[in-house]
C-alpha cells in the first residue's frame, strides 16, 4: 500500500507545487500535539521533563517562541525571489512549527489572561482545528468562496455574495463550525443556513420570540444531537489537549466571624474507606475484549505469515500495489511481537498499551481513508474490508477507554525512546554493513544499504522495495528477529508495571508485631513478614495484613495472611483490588492449607504443590533408635572433635560480640549469592529481633564455627532463617547444632521448630513401582540439585523424622505461571544478588538503613543441609 502512496504524494503534492502547503500542515500539527504534551508533563510535575522556560525568574510562554517563528519565516518567504526550491519547504515547516505554538495560546491573546487550562482556554484547541481543516481543504484543492481568478466576472462575484450571505446566516444561527468551513465548502453553508438555529443564538432571539413552536423543535434538536456532540468533541478535546481545571460556579460565601472557644482534645479520625472505582460498562468492557482478540489473531497471522512462506507470498500479494491489509496484518516477526504484546498488556488494562494501540490504528486508519480517496484504490472490495476492520478496532479502543486505567511507572518513556532510538541507529548501521558485505555483485551505496536494512527490521517481506540491493534470506531473517528482540526491549519498558507503592515503614512493623503477637502462632512464616523489602496491605479494620514485594511486574505475597483469619479476606481483598489497579500479577508462594483456601475462596486463585515444610516436634525428638541413627553418629563425631553450641536470645548477645559474629556470618558466605525471601528474615543484629535465638558452634579452642539463627513462631515454636558453617570446619556442625537446639528447646518454652521446606519432596521419596514419567522427572530435580540443592535439603531435614506441612503456590492464569515462576526465582535470589545491609545493634530501634533482604548473615533457610555455607 505505502509505494502506491509514496507515488501519489510525488504526482498530487510535489509535482502540483503545493509540498510546501503540506509541509506547513504537517508542521503546526507536530508543534501542537508536542507543545500539548509538553504541558502536560508540567502540569503533572513530572520531575525528568525540562518545565517551563523562565529566564531570570520570567516566565516566557510559547506564544513567544511562536510569533518570532512565524515572523522569520513570512519574512524569509517574501524575502526569497525565484524558485526557493527545498528553501521554500523548510520555510513552510517552520511556520507551521510556529503557527501551531502561536494558536495553542490563541486564548491567551483573546481574553489578555492566562486561562490555558480553564474552559475558556478550550479556545485555542478550536483555533488549531479550525486551522486544520482549512489548510487540509485548501490542500486538496479547495479554494475560499468557490475560487477566483485573475479579472472575476459578473456570475462570480454574485455567487460570492450569495455563499457570504449563507455563511452570516449560519452564523447567526450558532453553527459556528458550519458557518467557517461553509467558506471553503458551500453546501455546508447552504445546510447551516436552512436548518433550525440553535436555542440561545441571535436569530433564535430575533425570529423564535413569538414562534413557540419553532423554539421548542430547536430546544428538543439541542438536547437530542448537538449536547452529545459538544460531549463527543470535549471527550476527543480532553484526550487531546488535556482536561481543563473545574470554574468554580460562584465564590464561596465568607465564613460568619466566630468567637474562639477553648481547643477541644484531640480525637483520632474515623478511618474512611477507600471509595471503589466504578467499574465500566459491560458494552465496553466486550469492546475491550474485541480489540484484544484483533490483536491476538493478528500476532497469530503475521507469525504464520514469518515460517510458512506459502501464506506469506499470499500476504505479500495483498499488502501490494493497489492492495492494502488491515492494521498490523502483515508477515514478520516484529510485527507479531507486537501485536501479541499489546494484546497481552490490554488485557492487563495499561493505559500505556491503549495509547500505542490507539496511534497506531489511528495512523492507518488515516492512510486507508487517504488511500480509498483514489480510485485505483476504491475498486476494490478487500481494501474497503480492510478498512472497516482497521476503523471498527480503532471505534473498538476509543469505546473502552475507561477499561484501561492502569498507568506505567515513572521515566517508562524517555527510557524506552532512548533505547529505541539508539538501539534502532545501531541496528540500521549493522544491517547496513552486513549488506554491503554480503551483496551479491556490486556493493549498493550506503544510502540504499541502510534503506535496506530499515526496512527489513520492519517485516521480512517489506512493504517497499529497494531496487538493486540483493542479500541472502538468512540476512532478512536475522535483521528481523534482531529488531525482533529490540523491540522486545523497548515495549518491556514502556509497559513495564510501577514499581511497589512503599515499602514498609516503621509504623507497618508495629503493627505487624502487634498482630504477630496475637496470632503469630498459626503460620511459621508469619515473622518473615517483618522483612523491609516486603509492602504490607491491611484490612480495613486493621486486624489482618498480606506482606507482599513486587518483583518483574509480579506482586508476589508469601505465606499466609497475618493476623485474625476471619478477616483475612478483607485483606486478601485490599492486596488483590491493589494489583489490579497496578496491572501487577497476582501470586502467592509458601501458603498453607488455610491461607491458601482463603486466597482461593477470596481472589479466585488457584493452588499448586510446591513443596513441604519439616516441622519437628521438640519435645518428641531423640536421638536414640534406629531412625535417628545417622544423625545420631554425626553428633557423636562432631562433640567427639570438642566442639560445643552455645544458644541465646539475641538481646542476651553483647552488643560488640554480635558484631565479630555478623563478619564471620559475612565471610563464610564466600560471595555466594543472598538467597531466600518467603522463608528469610534478611537481617541479622536488629535490636528490634531480641526474641530471635542464635545457635552459636564452637571449636575446643573456643573458636565460632557455624551460626544458626531462629526467628519467633507464636510464643512456642521457632522457624529455621540463617545457617552459615565455616567451610573448613567439620561438615556436620549443622546437624549438630539444630539437634542441640531441639534437645534444649524446653528450656525457651519451645515445643515446635520449622526447619526447612523441601521443593517437590514427593519426588525424591523412594516409592515402589514409580512409574516412567515419575522417574524422569526425578532426573531432571537431581540434575536441577547440582545448582539448588532441592535433594540434599530434603534428605538433610528427614534425619530429624519431621512432620511435613505442604506448602503452595497460588496463581489466577495458568499463562501466568511462567511470570510468577521467574518472580519466585528472583525473589528468592537464584539469579540475582541483593545487597545487604546488616542491623546497627548500637541504634536504639531497628536500622532504618537495613536493606530489604540484607544481612551479612542471611542466606534461604534451605540451607539446613550438611554442606550448608
Amino acid at each position: 500500500m505505502w509505494q502506491p502512496l509514496i507515488d501519489a504524494y510525488r504526482d498530487r503534492i510535489v509535482e502540483t507545487g503545493r509540498e510546501p502547503l503540506f509541509l506547513l500542515l504537517l508542521g503546526l500539527v507536530l508543534s501542537f500535539l508536542f507543545i500539548r504534551l509538553s504541558t502536560r508533563m508540567i502540569r503533572a510535575q513530572v520531575r525528568w521533563w525540562p518545565g517551563n522556560v523562565t529566564p531570570g525568574g520570567l516566565h516566557i510562554h510559547h506564544v513567544v517562541f511562536g510569533q518570532a517563528l512565524v515572523l522569520l519565516c513570512g519574512v524569509a518567504g517574501f524575502a526569497l525571489r525565484g524558485d526557493g526550491g527545498a528553501w521554500w519547504n523548510l520555510l513552510g515547516f517552520g511556520f507551521g512549527v510556529g503557527a501551531g505554538l502561536l494558536l495553542d495560546e490563541f486564548a491567551l491573546v483573546l481574553h489578555l489572561e492566562d486561562v490555558y487550562w480553564s474552559t475558556q482556554g478550550r479556545a485555542s484547541v478550536d483555533a488549531v482545528v479550525f486551522a486544520v481543516a482549512v489548510i487540509g481543504l485548501l490542500l486538496v484543492g479547495e479554494l475560499p468562496l468557490g475560487g477566483f481568478a485573475r479579472h472575476p466576472d459578473g456570475p462570480t462575484l454574485a455567487g460570492a455574495a450569495v455563499l457570504v450571505s449563507l455563511v452570516v446566516v449560519s452564523l447567526l444561527k450558532g453553527k459556528t463550525w458550519t458557518g467557517l468551513l461553509g467558506i471553503m465548502l458551500w453546501p455546508l453553508a447552504l445546510v447551516g443556513a436552512v436548518r433550525l438555529a440553535r436555542p440561545a443564538s441571535p436569530w433564535a432571539r430575533w425570529r423564535y420570540r413569538s414562534r413557540p413552536r419553532r423554539l421548542a423543535r430547536a430546544e428538543r434538536r439541542e438536547d437530542r444531537f448537538h449536547r452529545r456532540l459538544v460531549a463527543a468533541k470535549t471527550a476527543a478535546y480532553d484526550l487531546v489537549a488535556g482536561t481543563p481545571d473545574a470554574d468554580p460556579e460562584a465564590e464561596p460565601a465568607p465564613a460568619p466571624v466566630v468567637e474562639p472557644a477553648p481547643a477541644p482534645q484531640p480525637v483520632p479520625a474515623p478511618a474512611v474507606e477507600p471509595v471503589p472505582e466504578r467499574p465500566p460498562a459491560p458494552w465496553r468492557l466486550r469492546c475491550a475484549a474485541a480489540a484484544r482478540w484483533y490483536l491476538r489473531i493478528a500476532a497469530l497471522l503475521n507469525l504464520i505469515g514469518a515460517l510458512v512462506a506459502p501464506f506469506r507470498a499470499q500476504v505479500e500479494r495483498a499488502n501490494r500495489g493497489e492492495y492494502f491489509t488491515p492494521v498490523l496484518v502483515t508477515s514478520g516477526f516484529t510485527t507479531a511481537l507486537l501485536a501479541g504484546l499489546l494484546a497481552v498488556m490490554l488485557r492487563r488494562r495499561k493505559r500505556a498499551a491503549w495509547i500505542a494501540a490507539l496511534a497506531l490504528t489511528a495512523v492507518h486508519a488515516a492512510g486507508h481513508a487517504l488511500a480509498l480517496a483514489f480510485p485505483e484504490y476504491r475498486g476494490h472490495p478487500f481494501n474497503w474490508v480492510s478498512a472497516a476492520l482497521t476503523l471498527g478496532l480503532l471505534l473498538a479502543l476509543l469505546a473502552a477507554r475507561p477499561v484501561f486505567r492502569v498507568r506505567g511507572g515513572r521515566g517508562n518513556l524517555p527510557l524506552a525512546a532512548a533505547v529505541l532510538l539508539l538501539g534502532g541507529a545501531l541496528l540500521t548501521g549493522v544491517g547496513a554493513v552486513a549488506v554491503r558485505l554480503w551483496h551479491t555483485g556490486a556493493a549498493p551505496g550506503w544510502g540504499e544499504a541502510a534503506r535496506y536494512a530499515v526496512l527489513r527490521l520492519v517485516t521480512v517481506s517489506g512493504t517497499v522495495e529497494v531496487d538493486g540491493v540483493d542479500v541472502p534470506g538468512w540476512l532478512d531473517l536475522g535483521l528481523n528477529l534482531l529488531a525482533t528482540a529490540l523491540l522486545l526491549l523497548t515495549l518491556r519498558i514502556l509497559l513495564r508495571s510501577p514499581h511497589a507503592t512503599g515499602q514498609q515503614g516503621p509504623g507497618d512493623e508495629q503493627a505487624l508485631r502487634a498482630l504477630l503477637a496475637r496470632q503469630g502462632g498459626r503460620d511459621s512464616l508469619g515473622y518473615f513478614a517483618l522483612r523491609r523489602d516486603k509492602s504490607v496491605c491491611f484490612s480495613p479494620s486493621g486486624r489482618a495484613a498480606v506482606a507482599y514485594r513486587v518483583v518483574n511486574g509480579v506482586a508476589l505475597a508469601s505465606g499466609d495472611p497475618v493476623g485474625d483469619p476471619e478477616a483475612w479476606p478483607q485483606a486478601i481483598e485490599e492486596w488483590h483490588r491493589l494489583a489490579r489497579a497496578h496491572a501487577w500479577v497476582p501470586a502467592v508462594t509458601g501458603a498453607g492449607e488455610r491461607g491458601g483456601t482463603a486466597y482461593a475462596r477470596t481472589a479466585g486463585l488457584r493452588a499448586l504443590h510446591l513443596g513441604d515444610e519439616a516441622v519437628v516436634d521438640a519435645a518428641g525428638f531423640t536421638l536414640e533408635g534406629r531412625e535417628a541413627r545417622g544423625l545420631r553418629q554425626t553428633c557423636h563425631r562432631v562433640e567427639r572433635a570438642g566442639y560445643t553450641v552455645l544458644v541465646r536470645r539475641h538481646r542476651d548477645v553483647p552488643d560488640g560480640e554480635f558484631a565479630d559474629l555478623a563478619r564471620l556470618a559475612d565471610a563464610w558466605r564466600h560471595g555466594r549469592t543472598e538467597r531466600g525471601f518467603s522463608m528469610a528474615l534478611g537481617r541479622l543484629g536488629d535490636p528490634a529481633d531480641g526474641d530471635c535465638l542464635l545457635a552459636e558452634c564452637r571449636d575446643a579452642a573456643g573458636r565460632t564455627s557455624a551460626l544458626l539463627s531462629f526467628v519467633p513462631w507464636g510464643a512456642d515454636g521457632l522457624s529455621l532463617d540463617l545457617v552459615r558453617r565455616d567451610r573448613e570446619s567439620d561438615g556436620g556442625l549443622v546437624e549438630y547444632a539444630v539437634a542441640a537446639v531441639l534437645g534444649r528447646a524446653a528450656g525457651f518454652g519451645v515445643v515446635r521448630v520449622s526447619l526447612n521446606f523441601a521443593m517437590f519432596r514427593e519426588a525424591f521419596e523412594p516409592r515402589l513401582g514409580a512409574g516412567p514419567v515419575l522417574r524422569l522427572w526425578r532426573g531432571v530435580l537431581r540434575s536441577l540439585s547440582r545448582w539448588w540443592r532441592l535433594e540434599e535439603r530434603y534428605r538433610a531435614n528427614a534425619r530429624y523424622r519431621p512432620a511435613w506441612e505442604p506448602r503452595y503456590v497460588l496463581y489466577e492464569k495458568a499463562s501466568e505461571l511462567p511470570a510468577i515462576g521467574l518472580a519466585n526465582v528472583l525473589a528468592e535470589g537464584f539469579l540475582t544478588r541483593p545487597r545487604l545491609r546488616r542491623g546497627d545493634r548500637a541504634a536504639d530501634g531497628p536500622s532504618s538503613g537495613a536493606s530489604p533482604g540484607a544481612s551479612p548473615g542471611q542466606n534461604a533457610r534451605g540451607a539446613a543441609a550438611p554442606d550448608a555455607g
